[in-house]
Protein backbone atom coordinates (compact mmCIF):
# COMPACT_ATOMS: atom_id res chain seq x y z
CA UNK A 1 0.00 0.00 0.00
CA UNK A 2 2.33 2.40 0.72
CA UNK A 3 3.65 2.79 -2.78
CA UNK A 4 0.59 3.59 -3.72
CA UNK A 5 0.12 6.49 -1.22
CA UNK A 6 3.48 7.80 -2.33
CA UNK A 7 2.38 8.16 -5.98
CA UNK A 8 -1.16 9.37 -4.42
CA UNK A 9 0.46 12.18 -2.65
CA UNK A 10 3.17 12.78 -5.60
CA UNK A 11 0.28 13.54 -7.81
CA UNK A 12 -1.31 15.58 -5.77
CA UNK A 13 1.74 17.41 -5.08
CA UNK A 14 2.14 17.74 -8.92
CA UNK A 15 -1.17 18.56 -9.63
CA UNK A 16 -2.84 20.04 -12.44
CA UNK A 17 -2.07 23.96 -13.18
CA UNK A 18 -5.17 25.11 -11.67
CA UNK A 19 -4.80 23.03 -8.26
CA UNK A 20 -3.63 24.73 -5.17
CA UNK A 21 -0.96 24.26 -3.07
CA UNK A 22 -1.42 21.80 -0.27
CA UNK A 23 -0.85 22.01 3.68
CA UNK A 24 2.94 21.58 3.89
CA UNK A 25 2.19 20.24 7.66
CA UNK A 26 0.18 17.47 5.77
CA UNK A 27 3.36 16.63 3.68
CA UNK A 28 5.87 16.96 5.94
CA UNK A 29 8.04 13.83 6.16
CA UNK A 30 6.72 12.54 2.43
CA UNK A 31 9.59 11.75 0.02
CA UNK A 32 8.67 12.52 -3.65
CA UNK A 33 10.51 11.26 -6.67
CA UNK A 34 11.32 13.84 -9.00
CA UNK A 35 13.57 13.26 -12.23
CA UNK A 36 15.12 16.76 -12.92
CA UNK A 37 17.88 16.00 -9.93
CA UNK A 38 21.11 13.51 -10.29
CA UNK A 39 20.45 10.11 -9.25
CA UNK A 40 21.86 10.01 -6.01
CA UNK A 41 20.53 12.68 -4.63
CA UNK A 42 18.62 13.79 -1.76
CA UNK A 43 17.31 16.98 -0.45
CA UNK A 44 15.56 18.52 1.95
CA UNK A 45 13.62 21.53 2.80
CA UNK A 46 12.95 22.50 6.25
CA UNK A 47 10.52 25.34 6.49
CA UNK A 48 7.99 26.73 9.63
CA UNK A 49 4.63 25.84 8.91
CA UNK A 50 4.79 27.35 5.78
CA UNK A 51 6.46 27.59 2.37
CA UNK A 52 7.32 31.22 2.87
CA UNK A 53 8.91 30.62 6.17
CA UNK A 54 12.38 28.62 5.76
CA UNK A 55 14.48 27.85 8.13
CA UNK A 56 18.64 28.66 7.23
CA UNK A 57 21.45 27.39 9.19
CA UNK A 58 19.59 23.95 10.42
CA UNK A 59 21.34 20.77 10.60
CA UNK A 60 19.82 17.65 8.81
CA UNK A 61 20.83 14.53 9.27
CA UNK A 62 20.14 11.73 6.77
CA UNK A 63 21.11 8.19 7.72
CA UNK A 64 19.77 4.06 7.26
CA UNK A 65 20.52 0.64 8.07
CA UNK A 66 23.42 0.02 5.80
CA UNK A 67 25.35 4.07 5.59
CA UNK A 68 27.04 5.90 7.71
CA UNK A 69 24.95 9.29 9.08
CA UNK A 70 25.25 12.02 7.12
CA UNK A 71 24.91 15.84 8.35
CA UNK A 72 24.60 19.15 5.92
CA UNK A 73 23.21 22.69 6.93
CA UNK A 74 20.17 23.93 5.16
CA UNK A 75 20.94 26.92 2.66
CA UNK A 76 19.09 30.47 3.20
CA UNK A 77 16.24 28.71 1.39
CA UNK A 78 16.14 26.23 3.81
CA UNK A 79 17.28 22.92 1.69
CA UNK A 80 20.13 20.78 2.37
CA UNK A 81 21.66 18.74 0.09
CA UNK A 82 23.16 15.13 0.03
CA UNK A 83 24.49 13.75 -3.07
CA UNK A 84 26.63 10.73 -3.95
CA UNK A 85 24.02 8.17 -2.39
CA UNK A 86 24.13 4.26 -3.70
CA UNK A 87 20.65 3.63 -5.36
CA UNK A 88 18.41 1.16 -3.41
CA UNK A 89 20.11 2.47 0.20
CA UNK A 90 17.26 2.72 2.63
CA UNK A 91 17.33 6.27 4.29
CA UNK A 92 15.81 8.56 6.08
CA UNK A 93 15.81 12.43 6.97
CA UNK A 94 16.07 14.11 10.34
CA UNK A 95 15.74 17.66 11.99
CA UNK A 96 15.57 19.01 15.19
CA UNK A 97 13.69 22.90 15.25
CA UNK A 98 13.36 24.37 19.03
CA UNK A 99 13.22 21.02 20.63
CA UNK A 100 10.59 19.56 17.86
CA UNK A 101 11.83 15.98 16.18
CA UNK A 102 10.90 15.89 12.72
CA UNK A 103 11.64 13.06 10.46
CA UNK A 104 10.81 11.72 7.13
CA UNK A 105 9.66 8.02 6.66
CA UNK A 106 12.17 5.49 5.69
CA UNK A 107 12.18 5.36 1.85
CA UNK A 108 14.64 3.75 -1.05
CA UNK A 109 17.00 6.15 -2.91
CA UNK A 110 15.68 6.10 -6.76
CA UNK A 111 18.05 4.26 -9.19
CA UNK A 112 16.37 7.26 -11.86
CA UNK A 113 16.27 10.77 -10.51
CA UNK A 114 15.81 11.62 -6.84
CA UNK A 115 14.31 12.66 -3.89
CA UNK A 116 13.09 16.24 -2.41
CA UNK A 117 11.35 16.06 0.68
CA UNK A 118 10.14 18.85 3.25
CA UNK A 119 10.81 18.98 6.96
CA UNK A 120 7.91 20.92 8.35
CA UNK A 121 8.11 22.27 11.79
CA UNK A 122 4.98 24.09 14.15
CA UNK A 123 4.19 27.50 13.92
CA UNK A 124 3.41 28.14 17.59
CA UNK A 125 1.74 31.99 15.86
CA UNK A 126 -0.01 30.59 13.64
CA UNK A 127 -1.55 27.66 16.04
CA UNK A 128 -2.00 30.07 18.49
CA UNK A 129 -4.28 32.23 15.90
CA UNK A 130 -6.18 29.39 14.56
CA UNK A 131 -7.05 28.44 18.26
CA UNK A 132 -8.95 32.14 18.43
CA UNK A 133 -12.54 30.87 17.70
CA UNK A 134 -12.14 27.94 19.97
CA UNK A 135 -10.44 29.57 22.75
CA UNK A 136 -13.28 32.36 22.57
CA UNK A 137 -15.92 29.55 23.09
CA UNK A 138 -17.46 30.68 19.36
CA UNK A 139 -19.74 27.90 18.83
CA UNK A 140 -20.57 26.12 15.30
CA UNK A 141 -22.39 27.95 13.05
CA UNK A 142 -24.65 26.32 9.62
CA UNK A 143 -22.68 25.99 6.74
CA UNK A 144 -20.86 23.63 4.19
CA UNK A 145 -18.07 21.57 3.32
CA UNK A 146 -16.22 20.55 0.55
CA UNK A 147 -13.49 17.52 -0.01
CA UNK A 148 -10.19 19.75 -1.19
CA UNK A 149 -7.73 19.12 -3.70
CA UNK A 150 -5.69 16.08 -1.79
CA UNK A 151 -8.47 13.89 -2.18
CA UNK A 152 -8.32 11.01 -4.16
CA UNK A 153 -9.18 7.38 -4.57
CA UNK A 154 -6.20 4.78 -4.13
CA UNK A 155 -6.83 0.96 -5.60
CA UNK A 156 -4.42 -1.81 -5.24
CA UNK A 157 -5.20 -5.46 -6.73
CA UNK A 158 -5.30 -7.73 -3.49
CA UNK A 159 -5.21 -11.38 -3.96
CA UNK A 160 -9.03 -11.81 -3.40
CA UNK A 161 -10.31 -8.54 -4.84
CA UNK A 162 -9.55 -4.65 -5.67
CA UNK A 163 -8.39 -2.96 -2.57
CA UNK A 164 -10.30 0.73 -2.46
CA UNK A 165 -8.68 2.93 -0.34
CA UNK A 166 -10.74 6.68 -0.35
CA UNK A 167 -8.07 9.75 1.04
CA UNK A 168 -10.41 12.66 1.51
CA UNK A 169 -9.35 15.88 2.87
CA UNK A 170 -12.80 18.15 3.90
CA UNK A 171 -12.36 21.20 3.89
CA UNK A 172 -13.70 23.99 6.21
CA UNK A 173 -13.10 27.56 4.46
CA UNK A 174 -14.46 29.89 6.55
CA UNK A 175 -12.93 31.03 10.24
CA UNK A 176 -15.36 29.38 12.69
CA UNK A 177 -16.47 25.89 12.99
CA UNK A 178 -19.52 24.57 10.78
CA UNK A 179 -21.94 22.22 11.61
CA UNK A 180 -23.76 20.90 8.35
CA UNK A 181 -27.38 20.15 7.61
CA UNK A 182 -26.73 16.03 8.00
CA UNK A 183 -23.70 14.37 8.27
CA UNK A 184 -22.01 13.35 5.72
CA UNK A 185 -22.61 9.76 4.57
CA UNK A 186 -20.27 7.93 2.34
CA UNK A 187 -22.65 5.10 0.65
CA UNK A 188 -20.22 1.97 -0.11
CA UNK A 189 -20.80 -0.42 -3.14
CA UNK A 190 -23.07 -3.59 -2.36
CA UNK A 191 -20.47 -5.75 -2.79
CA UNK A 192 -18.03 -4.06 -0.51
CA UNK A 193 -16.22 -6.34 2.05
CA UNK A 194 -13.91 -5.58 5.34
CA UNK A 195 -14.87 -1.43 5.23
CA UNK A 196 -13.02 0.34 8.00
CA UNK A 197 -11.43 3.55 8.43
CA UNK A 198 -7.62 4.06 8.81
CA UNK A 199 -5.35 5.36 11.08
CA UNK A 200 -5.13 9.15 11.25
CA UNK A 201 -9.01 9.28 10.15
CA UNK A 202 -10.91 12.37 12.60
CA UNK A 203 -12.57 10.43 15.81
CA UNK A 204 -16.12 11.78 14.36
CA UNK A 205 -16.32 8.97 11.15
CA UNK A 206 -17.95 5.48 12.42
CA UNK A 207 -17.96 2.51 9.71
CA UNK A 208 -21.28 0.67 10.19
CA UNK A 209 -23.86 -0.52 7.83
CA UNK A 210 -21.86 -0.73 4.85
CA UNK A 211 -21.27 2.84 5.25
CA UNK A 212 -19.00 5.48 6.49
CA UNK A 213 -20.73 8.55 8.43
CA UNK A 214 -18.92 11.46 9.66
CA UNK A 215 -20.35 14.14 11.60
CA UNK A 216 -20.02 17.47 12.84
CA UNK A 217 -18.99 20.03 13.46
CA UNK A 218 -16.10 20.47 11.48
CA UNK A 219 -13.34 22.86 12.69
CA UNK A 220 -12.00 25.75 10.47
CA UNK A 221 -9.56 24.07 7.87
CA UNK A 222 -9.00 20.55 7.02
CA UNK A 223 -10.47 17.28 8.36
CA UNK A 224 -9.29 14.12 7.30
CA UNK A 225 -11.04 10.65 6.68
CA UNK A 226 -9.43 7.77 5.76
CA UNK A 227 -11.10 4.33 4.68
CA UNK A 228 -10.96 1.12 3.08
CA UNK A 229 -13.21 -1.57 1.58
CA UNK A 230 -12.24 -4.79 -0.98
CA UNK A 231 -14.50 -5.55 -4.17
CA UNK A 232 -13.87 -9.36 -4.61
CA UNK A 233 -13.15 -9.87 -8.02
CA UNK A 234 -16.02 -10.63 -10.76
CA UNK A 235 -14.26 -10.82 -13.73
CA UNK A 236 -11.88 -9.28 -15.99
CA UNK A 237 -13.69 -5.87 -15.42
CA UNK A 238 -14.92 -4.41 -12.85
CA UNK A 239 -16.65 -0.92 -12.44
CA UNK A 240 -16.37 1.15 -8.59
CA UNK A 241 -18.93 3.68 -8.03
CA UNK A 242 -19.56 5.75 -5.37
CA UNK A 243 -21.51 8.46 -4.71
CA UNK A 244 -20.18 11.86 -2.99
CA UNK A 245 -22.21 13.38 -0.26
CA UNK A 246 -20.08 16.90 -0.83
CA UNK A 247 -18.40 18.62 -3.80
CA UNK A 248 -15.32 17.63 -4.51
CA UNK A 249 -12.39 19.91 -5.64
CA UNK A 250 -10.89 17.53 -8.28
CA UNK A 251 -11.12 13.51 -9.06
CA UNK A 252 -7.93 11.96 -8.69
CA UNK A 253 -7.55 8.28 -9.30
CA UNK A 254 -3.97 6.13 -8.32
CA UNK A 255 -4.25 2.20 -9.56
CA UNK A 256 -1.80 -0.05 -9.40
CA UNK A 257 -1.36 -1.90 -12.97
CA UNK A 258 -0.69 -4.94 -13.89
CA UNK A 259 -0.20 -6.66 -17.29
CA UNK A 260 -2.64 -4.92 -20.07
CA UNK A 261 -4.55 -3.47 -17.47
CA UNK A 262 -6.92 0.17 -18.28
CA UNK A 263 -8.81 2.41 -16.36
CA UNK A 264 -11.45 4.56 -17.57
CA UNK A 265 -13.79 6.65 -16.23
CA UNK A 266 -16.42 9.28 -17.84
CA UNK A 267 -14.98 12.09 -14.93
CA UNK A 268 -11.27 11.54 -15.64
CA UNK A 269 -9.98 13.93 -18.46
CA UNK A 270 -6.69 13.16 -18.28
CA UNK A 271 -4.71 9.22 -17.86
CA UNK A 272 -1.35 8.63 -17.80
CA UNK A 273 1.43 6.14 -16.09
CA UNK A 274 4.42 6.38 -13.61
CA UNK A 275 7.16 3.94 -12.49
CA UNK A 276 7.48 3.63 -8.74
CA UNK A 277 9.38 1.29 -6.76
CA UNK A 278 9.46 -1.38 -9.66
CA UNK A 279 5.43 -1.09 -10.01
CA UNK A 280 3.71 0.84 -12.28
CA UNK A 281 0.86 2.91 -11.68
CA UNK A 282 -2.41 4.33 -13.84
CA UNK A 283 -3.16 7.73 -12.39
CA UNK A 284 -6.27 10.10 -14.04
CA UNK A 285 -7.04 13.60 -13.31
CA UNK A 286 -10.40 14.70 -13.56
CA UNK A 287 -12.62 18.41 -13.31
CA UNK A 288 -14.61 19.40 -9.86
CA UNK A 289 -17.93 16.75 -8.86
CA UNK A 290 -21.45 18.01 -7.18
CA UNK A 291 -22.22 16.80 -4.24
CA UNK A 292 -24.35 13.94 -5.34
CA UNK A 293 -22.25 12.73 -8.38
CA UNK A 294 -21.41 9.66 -8.59
CA UNK A 295 -18.12 8.07 -9.21
CA UNK A 296 -17.67 5.51 -11.92
CA UNK A 297 -14.21 4.09 -12.46
CA UNK A 298 -14.04 0.94 -14.57
CA UNK A 299 -10.93 -1.34 -14.48
CA UNK A 300 -10.49 -3.91 -17.57
CA UNK A 301 -7.78 -6.19 -18.23
CA UNK A 302 -7.60 -7.68 -14.51
CA UNK A 303 -5.64 -10.24 -13.40
CA UNK A 304 -8.37 -12.29 -12.09
CA UNK A 305 -7.98 -16.41 -10.83
CA UNK A 306 -11.09 -19.26 -12.35
CA UNK A 307 -13.00 -19.94 -9.29
CA UNK A 308 -14.43 -23.44 -10.41
CA UNK A 309 -11.02 -25.54 -9.65
CA UNK A 310 -11.66 -23.96 -5.87
CA UNK A 311 -15.23 -24.21 -5.43
CA UNK A 312 -15.43 -28.09 -7.37
CA UNK A 313 -12.79 -28.90 -4.95
CA UNK A 314 -14.50 -27.70 -1.92
CA UNK A 315 -17.72 -29.73 -3.03
CA UNK A 316 -15.71 -32.77 -3.63
CA UNK A 317 -14.31 -32.44 0.07
CA UNK A 318 -17.86 -31.85 1.21
CA UNK A 319 -19.33 -35.00 -0.68
CA UNK A 320 -16.29 -37.05 1.17
CA UNK A 321 -16.85 -35.68 4.95
CA UNK A 322 -20.76 -36.44 4.04
CA UNK A 323 -20.50 -40.03 2.56
CA UNK A 324 -17.58 -40.56 5.53
CA UNK A 325 -20.46 -39.26 7.91
CA UNK A 326 -23.22 -41.68 6.78
CA UNK A 327 -20.61 -44.72 6.57
CA UNK A 328 -19.44 -43.79 10.24
CA UNK A 329 -23.04 -43.89 11.76
CA UNK A 330 -23.68 -47.29 10.22
CA UNK A 331 -20.30 -48.51 11.94
CA UNK A 332 -20.87 -51.82 14.09
CA UNK A 333 -17.71 -51.55 15.85
CA UNK A 334 -17.68 -51.37 19.62
CA UNK A 335 -17.80 -47.40 20.03
CA UNK A 336 -14.68 -47.44 22.99
CA UNK A 337 -12.99 -48.60 20.16
CA UNK A 338 -9.65 -46.52 21.15
CA UNK A 339 -8.81 -46.87 17.76
CA UNK A 340 -12.03 -45.51 16.22
CA UNK A 341 -12.15 -42.79 18.74
CA UNK A 342 -8.51 -41.79 17.50
CA UNK A 343 -10.53 -41.36 13.83
CA UNK A 344 -12.94 -39.34 15.30
CA UNK A 345 -10.78 -36.88 17.32
CA UNK A 346 -8.40 -36.74 13.85
CA UNK A 347 -10.98 -36.29 11.63
CA UNK A 348 -12.66 -33.40 14.08
CA UNK A 349 -9.42 -31.78 14.34
CA UNK A 350 -8.68 -31.68 10.73
CA UNK A 351 -12.16 -30.30 10.00
CA UNK A 352 -11.64 -27.21 12.65
CA UNK A 353 -8.07 -26.64 10.51
CA UNK A 354 -9.47 -26.55 7.08
CA UNK A 355 -12.46 -24.51 8.34
CA UNK A 356 -10.12 -22.16 10.03
CA UNK A 357 -8.08 -22.08 7.17
CA UNK A 358 -10.78 -21.21 4.70
CA UNK A 359 -11.74 -18.30 6.83
CA UNK A 360 -8.06 -16.78 6.87
CA UNK A 361 -8.18 -17.06 3.11
CA UNK A 362 -11.04 -15.11 3.07
CA UNK A 363 -10.00 -12.38 4.46
CA UNK A 364 -6.68 -12.34 3.28
CA UNK A 365 -4.28 -13.14 6.11
CA UNK A 366 -2.92 -16.10 4.41
CA UNK A 367 -1.23 -15.83 1.01
CA UNK A 368 -2.20 -18.02 -2.27
CA UNK A 369 0.58 -20.58 -2.12
CA UNK A 370 -0.05 -21.44 1.72
CA UNK A 371 -3.27 -21.52 1.07
CA UNK A 372 -3.27 -24.08 -2.00
CA UNK A 373 -0.27 -26.53 -0.24
CA UNK A 374 -2.66 -26.04 3.32
CA UNK A 375 -5.79 -27.06 1.86
CA UNK A 376 -4.42 -29.74 -0.29
CA UNK A 377 -2.87 -31.56 2.70
CA UNK A 378 -6.01 -31.31 4.75
CA UNK A 379 -8.09 -32.86 1.95
CA UNK A 380 -5.54 -35.83 1.44
CA UNK A 381 -5.36 -35.94 5.64
CA UNK A 382 -9.29 -35.97 5.74
CA UNK A 383 -9.24 -38.72 3.13
CA UNK A 384 -7.67 -40.90 4.95
CA UNK A 385 -9.37 -40.83 8.00
CA UNK A 386 -12.05 -41.19 6.21
CA UNK A 387 -10.76 -44.62 4.40
CA UNK A 388 -9.74 -45.86 7.72
CA UNK A 389 -13.40 -45.47 9.25
CA UNK A 390 -14.53 -47.02 6.23
CA UNK A 391 -12.55 -50.11 6.62
CA UNK A 392 -14.09 -49.93 10.34
CA UNK A 393 -16.84 -50.44 9.12
CA UNK A 394 -16.17 -52.82 6.23
CA UNK A 395 -15.19 -54.84 9.14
Amino acid sequence: MRPLLLVAAFVVTAGIASAQMPDPKQMSGLPLPVGNIPVGTVTVRVIRGQLTKPLPGETVELAGPAMTPRSAKTDESGRAQFSGLAPGTRVHATATIDGETLESREFEVPSQGGIRLMLVATDAAAGKGGEGPRASGQGAVPGSVALGQQSRFVIELGDDGLNVFNILQIVNSTSAPVQVASPLVFTLPPEARGAGLLEGSTPNAIAAKGNITVKGPFPPGNTVVQFAYTLPFAGDTMTIRQTMPASMAQLIVVAQKRGDMRMSSPQIAQHREMPAEGQTYMLGQGPGLNAGDTVAITLTGLPHEARWPRYLALTLAAAVLVGGAFLARRRTADPDDLRQRKLHADRDRLLAQLATLEEQHRHGSVDEGRYTSRRAELLASLERVYAALDEGVAA
